[in-house]
């Protein structure tokens, strides 16, 4: 990769919200791959606690780090949303504030958009860790267009995993600002309707946090905003009909305590397009 120093090749997109435990350790995964055409674009949706000044604190000593910060908590979907019309670079490389970017990530997937023009949304594989950094489940991901396309049902890129093409991602409508979860499932299903080609690497790119709190984040409000986001997604595919009943299945789960849910989760994994190995 050769570019000029005033050339902004790419923004690594972090949205943050009440994140002071895990948000240090993701910043610091990040800085050491930064150069001066890679930025990181941090949007504070308002947080209220030590987040701000911890992200203040590393801005203050790396010109590469902006910070925009909500004037209220306005959600993740629009802190997305923000991030994209606000960044700098021509590859936007999407990370969360609790998980941790593997070294050579940046670079990996920014070299594998420039070498395969044909794709424009690259994700890969995850390595789950719980709260105290301890490796689990390796998630992999169907690596191919034509198998994403298959499995787009069961969201088969990992969202904090991606690297896009942020001309490409403004064509398909950007972000739904007003979307507070599931954000990446949605634009998926729009994606695909305006023609875009996703892949997915099969190495692991980040430690994705995961754990059975995740699932209590998933209410039952939240699961049937997915299953309906699902269902409008087949409905502008026009997919077969049965995987208008797969999307159907968070909503199942969300009725469930989160333990059982879990448990739920785990049991429904042989039949996920998307692979696990321990």
């Amino acid at each position: 990769m050769n570019y000029q120093d005033s050339v902004m090749v790419a923004t690594v997109l972090m949205a943050v919200y009440n994140d002071e435990n895990f948000v240090a350790q993701s910043v610091e995964s990040i800085l050491s791959q930064l150069t001066a055409q890679i930025e990181l674009l941090i949007i504070d949706d308002c947080s209220s606690d030590n987040s701000a000044e911890i992200l203040q604190n590393f801005a203050q000593k790396d010109s590469r780090i902006r910070i925009i910060r909500n004037v209220a908590n306005l959600g993740v979907g629009y802190c997305r949303y923000l991030g994209v019309k606000e960044a700098k670079g021509k590859y936007i490389i999407i990370m969360d504030s609790d998980d941790i970017c593997i070294e050579g990530r940046l670079k990996k997937q920014i070299t594998f958009l420039e070498e395969n023009p044909n794709i424009d949304i690259v994700g890969g594989a995850v390595i789950e860790i719980d709260n105290t950094n301890k490796q689990g489940t390796i998630r992999q991901m169907p690596l191919h267009h034509e198998e994403i396309v298959k499995a787009i049902w069961a969201c088969p890129v990992m969202h904090p995993t991606v690297a896009f093409r942020k001309n490409r991602i403004l064509l398909a409508g950007n972000y739904d600002p007003n979307l507070r979860r599931r954000i990446d499932y949605d634009l998926w299903f729009r994606c695909l309707n305006a023609g875009l080609k996703f892949a997915n690497l099969s190495e692991p790119l980040t430690y994705y946090r995961f754990t059975p709190n995740t699932h209590r984040k998933q209410n039952l409000k939240r699961a049937f905003e997915q299953a309906q986001i699902g269902w409008q997604g087949c409905q502008l595919l026009n997919l077969p009909w049965w995987q208008y009943l797969a999307v159907m299945v968070p909503l199942m789960r969300a009725i469930f305590p989160p333990s059982l849910s879990h448990l739920i989760y785990r049991s429904l994994a042989p039949f996920d397009p998307r692979k696990k190995q321990v």
